[in-house]
């Protein structure tokens, strides 16, 4: 007769409590994240004068629920794994909002229609990119690159570089209506419903906040964990072969992470077409690279199959906070600081992630 020997782990000690210290680190992410928020903001709350003012903080929140969006797009994106990456966020943002502008303002459609052939522009694009990386199977990288300045060109040329409304066109109206300009600018204590929220230091909590982003991330959340989808979304990207030996079709799966994308970076066109009450053609540029680093501060592993949405939402504030207090203590000279700052945070980030699992896959 023969006994089995039982799983006995003969590692030093030493290497054992390693080990239960970097999967310490590795589960204590939201907490690290919230510890860095913490001091980026009490350093600029010392330093720089009105940082702490709520209308201030009020303006960071509002534009930064745009750059949010798109950051738990390209999340869904890098999950997927195989490389994946979209740098074409941002350029989708614009193409997308400008065919928001020219649908109403030009074709004189219901602005509503008009958002939704905004949003579907998004979704479609991103199509596009699922599409050239899942079927044609050319590197995400490539394929996103090469969308990322098609989607700026066509952009621009829709409208000969003008944005909508025209003033330089007096026959077309020179608005968007108002009802769409309070989903940008619009409080949620104005909606009748809604008037006994409190505000915060006098000022109201963004519309966008409300309405938008939260639904979009809870949203988000539950397809991600509590979903067949979810659940191959992050088994393709742990281990595609092993997912496709689990008859799960991994070129699916990847193609609707980047139609998912797109249709994100629709819907933050609608956001920023109404912030700002114009359909402006370069309005996406940069916002890649900050979609990017929100996805790998919060926690999502560029390698694919690790991160969440509650990860994404604390690095949102961290980057929308870095560039509002750099632009504040700076002046003119933040140009050139702000992606300095953003670059040494992606990098950063990778590091680090690439450090625990690598450590953790020794021990």
């Amino acid at each position: 007769m023969t006994v089995d020997a039982p799983n006995i782990d003969r590692r030093p000690p030493n290497a054992k409590r390693l080990t239960t210290s970097l999967r310490g680190i590795a589960a204590a992410r939201l907490p690290l994240l919230i510890a860095l928020f913490a001091a980026l903001f009490l350093y600029f709350s010392l330093i720089v004068p009105n940082f702490l003012g709520a209308y201030n903080i009020y303006s960071v929140v509002q534009n930064g629920v745009i750059i949010g969006i798109l950051g738990i797009g390209e999340s869904v994106v890098i999950i997927s794994g195989g490389g994946g990456i979209d740098l074409s966020v941002g350029s989708m943002l614009s193409l997308s909002g400008m065919i928001l502008g020219i649908m109403n303002i030009e074709w004189g459609m219901n602005i509503w229609a008009a958002v939704a052939g905004g949003i579907l522009s998004g979704f479609l694009l991103g199509c596009i990119n699922g599409t050239l990386v899942s079927l044609v199977r050319i590197p995400p990288l490539i394929v996103t690159l090469a969308t990322y300045y098609g989607y700026a060109a066509i952009a621009l040329q829709l409208t000969n570089t003008r944005p909508l409304p025209d003033a330089t066109q007096p026959n077309l109206p020179q608005s968007f209506p108002a009802e769409f300009i309070t989903v940008g600018n619009g409080n949620m204590q104005d909606i009748g419903w809604l008037s006994w929220f409190p505000k915060i230091g006098g000022e109201g909590i963004p519309f966008q906040v409300f309405f938008v982003f939260l639904p979009l991330a809870i949203i988000t959340a539950f397809v991600l964990w509590r979903t067949v989808g979810g659940r191959y979304l992050y088994g393709v990207g742990v281990n595609a072969l092993a997912a496709r030996f689990s008859a799960i079709n991994v070129w699916g799966v990847r193609f609707w992470a980047y139609a998912a994308a797109g249709l994100f970076a629709g819907i933050a066109a609608v956001v920023q077409t109404a912030l700002s009450a114009s359909a402006t053609p370069n309005v996406g540029e940069g916002l890649n690279l900050q979609a990017i680093t929100i996805a790998v501060l919060g926690g999502v592993s560029i390698i694919g199959g690790e991160g969440s949405v509650l990860g994404v939402i604390l690095s949102t504030l961290i980057v929308i906070f870095l560039y509002n207090g750099l632009g504040l203590q700076l002046g003119n000279n933040a140009g050139v600081w702000q992606p300095f700052a953003l670059g040494v945070l992606l990098i950063g980030s990778v590091l680090f992630n690439e450090w625990v699992r690598r450590r953790l896959s020794v021990t």
